[in-house]
C-alpha cells in the first residue's frame, strides 16, 4: 500500500468515525434536551429509551470518538499541520465536543438510575451548541482559513 493510499484510507476512516460520533452525540443531546421537560413519573417511563441510548453511547459513540481522535492526530502528524492556526482552533472545538460527550455520558447514567431525576434544563441548549461546534470544525477542516 502506497503512502498516498494509506493517507486516503485514514481520511476515509476518520470522516466515517466523525459521522458516527456526531450522530451519537446529537442523539444523546437531543434526548436529554427532551427529557429535561419531563417530571419524575415520565422519566420512569423513559428508562428503556435512556438505557438503549446509553448502551449505544458506550458501544458505538465512544469508540468512534477514540478512533476519530487517533486518526486525526495521525493525519495531522503526517501532513505537518500542528503549527497551523486552523488546526489549533479545530482542536479546541473538538476538545470541547469531547468534554460534552463526557458530560452527556454522565447525564445518561443519571437518567438511567433506579430513581431517575429529570436532566437539568440546561441540556436544552446542548444540541445547538454541539451543532454550532460541529459546523465550525467541518468548515475549519475543509477551508483551512489560517
Amino acid at each position: 500500500m502506497t503512502p498516498a493510499t494509506r493517507y486516503d484510507l485514514a481520511v476515509l476512516l476518520h470522516v466515517t468515525a466523525d459521522i458516527v460520533f456526531v450522530a451519537g452525540l446529537l442523539a444523546a443531546a437531543l434526548v436529554l434536551a427532551a427529557l429535561s421537560t419531563h417530571d419524575a413519573a415520565q422519566m420512569a417511563r423513559e428508562r428503556r429509551l435512556v438505557g438503549a441510548l446509553r448502551g449505544w453511547h458506550r458501544r458505538v459513540t465512544t469508540p468512534s470518538l477514540v478512533l476519530a481522535w487517533g486518526l486525526g492526530v495521525w493525519l495531522a502528524l503526517q501532513a505537518g499541520w500542528f503549527h497551523s492556526g486552523w488546526l489549533q482552533a479545530k482542536l479546541a472545538l473538538v476538545l470541547a465536543l469531547s468534554a460534552l460527550h463526557g458530560a452527556l455520558s454522565g447525564a445518561l447514567r443519571s437518567a438511567s438510575a433506579d430513581a431517575p431525576a429529570p436532566p437539568a434544563r440546561g441540556w436544552r441548549v446542548a444540541p445547538l451548541l454541539a451543532l454550532g461546534a460541529i459546523v465550525a470544525v467541518v468548515w475549519l477542516a475543509l477551508l483551512k482559513p489560517f
